[in-house]
């Protein structure tokens, strides 16, 4: 548990498990809220295009995240309805942001 009371349930996968086996996971009831996954056209994008990620604009806005990220690791965090990443809606924050 952390200071919140939230109970976090870390699973570690391999990724090639998760590469080949993502939207299997996204698209299901188990699905997990939070997952590290490569950014890109072919990876996050194509997870993107099929309705997978979860819009986090109001998330984003709220925290400031976007004051904070910027260029192009904003880019890698946007994904439209195409795929292409810096387009579009936060579906993600990139780890090279996290300090």
């Amino acid at each position: 548990m952390c200071e919140t009371g939230v109970k976090v349930e870390f699973e570690k996968k391999a990724f090639e498990q998760i590469r080949q086996n993502a939207s299997q996971i996204l698209n299901s009831d188990d699905a997990p809220d939070v997952m590290e996954y490569n950014k890109g056209n072919a990876t996050s994008g194509l997870l993107a295009s099929q309705g997978l990620l979860t819009n986090l604009n109001d998330y984003v806005s709220e925290y400031g995240w976007d004051k904070i990220i910027t260029g192009s690791l904003a880019d890698t965090g946007k994904y439209g309805e195409q795929g292409v990443m810096g387009s579009g809606d936060w579906c993600g924050i990139t780890t090279g942001a996290v300090k």
